[in-house]
């Protein structure tokens, strides 16, 4: 492999961005004042309905640009406040592009729960404006966070519902709770008003029978806020309902004809590399999924990297990305007569080449049916 410098087309933007990230820091957001909560008091016959609560609060940049986080963030503070007390196992999350801060799933400790949500910000840019939003990644990790203890696990989530990739998203929410010994609820609430956001989060909450999915509008006085707590924290009284009952099965991937079916996502790699990492063998065991169940449809699979390298390197970095995704095809049983490959370099990025998270998006193979 030929020595790896610093490409000269990268240099100088790199230096004038941490320039003028350090001169030109984005203004905070103003903050919004939390719905005022009380801890939730189950009343005769009620029981809590969860065993484990994960609250998701989006940070990104898009929640920055559209000036919703200061609401998801007072949401989430009113969430700590009003959350019962009892013996059940709570976390949280909020994230922007590749930065996280949270507090790891253990015994409810609402002191620091709230002492997070308090500190909520802005995630995953030198200047404050926000990075991705990754929701596939996110999910992933609250899989590995939470494990598969058992019971009723409750996700909620607080964001605008723009995701970098949707499909991708919810492919993963879908793998999270099918990793639950127990029943997965998610409950999902809107800060913004886009339409595409809209669908994301209705999508998400529905994956489930037991989710739930609000505008933030519609909870914004306390009397409304205590219902969407209840919704989440409490049921009635009688036998706790076992797995087998409460569990649901993920809706497939991709309903309707082979056509709609095969709009598959892309696969990342890490720097100067063409092996499949892990995160991306549940992409493709979508995609085998999805071939499998469309014989006559045959794939074309294109090879991307980011423009560190020269463009000869990199033409033949993109090869080799997007032949070991054949090679992952045909080796879980698809003939590589349904499959072409080619490699497009450096030559159609997806992000900017500029930021170390760009880079990262642009070393990809994409996956389109012929």
């Amino acid at each position: 492999m030929q020595a790896r410098v610093a490409h000269p087309r990268l240099v100088l933007p790199l230096l004038l961005a941490a320039a003028l990230g350090a001169a030109c820091a984005a203004p905070p957001l103003p903050e919004e004042a939390p719905v005022s909560v009380s801890p939730l008091v189950l009343g005769p016959g009620e029981r809590l309905a969860v065993d484990q609560v994960h609250v998701i609060t989006d940070a990104s940049w898009t929640m920055y640009a559209r000036k919703t986080f200061p609401i998801a963030k007072a949401l989430t503070r009113s969430f700590v406040a009003g959350m019962p007390d009892g013996s059940y196992r709570a976390g949280m999350l909020s994230f922007g592009g590749t930065e996280r801060e949270g507090v790891p799933m253990g015994a409810l400790d609402r002191a620091a729960l709230s002492a997070n949500a308090d500190a909520l910000r802005i995630l995953g840019d030198i200047d404050g404006r926000g990075g991705t939003t990754p929701f596939h990644r996110v999910f992933g990790e609250v899989q590995q966070e939470v494990g598969s203890e058992g019971g009723t696990l409750g996700v909620v989530v607080f964001s605008d519902g723009l995701p970098d990739r949707k499909n991708w998203a919810l492919d993963a929410a879908s793998a999270l709770a099918a990793s639950q010994n127990g029943a997965v609820c998610f409950h999902t609430v809107q800060t913004g008003a886009d339409p595409e956001g809209t669908a994301y989060l209705q999508e998400l909450a529905a994956l489930t029978a037991c989710g739930t999915n609000r505008h933030v509008s519609s909870i914004q006085q306390p009397a409304a806020y205590t219902a969407f707590l209840r919704d989440v924290f409490v049921t009635g009284g009688g036998p706790a309902p076992s797995p087998a009952r409460t569990r649901t099965t993920p809706p497939a991937t991709g309903t309707g004809s082979c056509d709609d079916v095969l709009r598959l996502r892309g696969v990342e790699f890490d720097f100067d590399k063409s092996d499949i990492r892990p995160d991306a063998a549940p992409v493709l065991d979508v995609a085998v999924d999805q071939l499998r169940a469309c014989p006559n449809v045959s794939l074309r699979i294109d090879g991307h990297t980011d423009w560190t390298g020269t463009e000869a390197y990199n033409q033949g970095l993109s090869e080799r990305r997007a032949e070991a995704v054949r090679r992952y095809l045909v080796g879980n049983g698809i003939p590589s007569s349904r499959l072409t490959t080619r490699g497009l370099g450096e030559g159609s990025p997806i992000a900017t080449n500029e930021t170390r998270e760009g880079r990262a998006r642009n070393r990809r193979v994409e996956l389109h049916p012929n």
